[in-house]
């Protein structure tokens, strides 16, 4: 039983992490991260340098405040792509 629980959280494990890659343009997989947004429970003032990224909803956000400001609005589970424009 043990033996069958562990591997049955591998395997729970393995889809997680598979489920966190995005197709891009070019058909390659890349692993997105997850924006720090926990302590942004008030829509914050963000900060108005530029420190462009690019959101696994297609849309390059002027930094990550602002990617954070939209996963709050929207609920939806933005995450970071890379940095620097889509």
């Amino acid at each position: 039983m043990a033996i069958h629980l562990g591997v049955v959280t591998l395997a729970l494990a393995a889809l997680l992490i598979v489920d966190r890659e995005v197709p891009v343009s070019s058909g390659k997989f890349i692993s997105a991260r997850t924006p720090i947004c926990e302590s942004m429970a008030e829509p914050p003032n963000c900060p108005q340098t530029p420190n462009l990224i690019c959101g696994t909803d297609g849309v390059t956000y002027k930094n990550e405040c602002h990617l954070c400001l939209t996963r709050i609005k929207t609920k939806k589970d933005i995450q970071i792509i890379k940095d620097g424009e889509c």
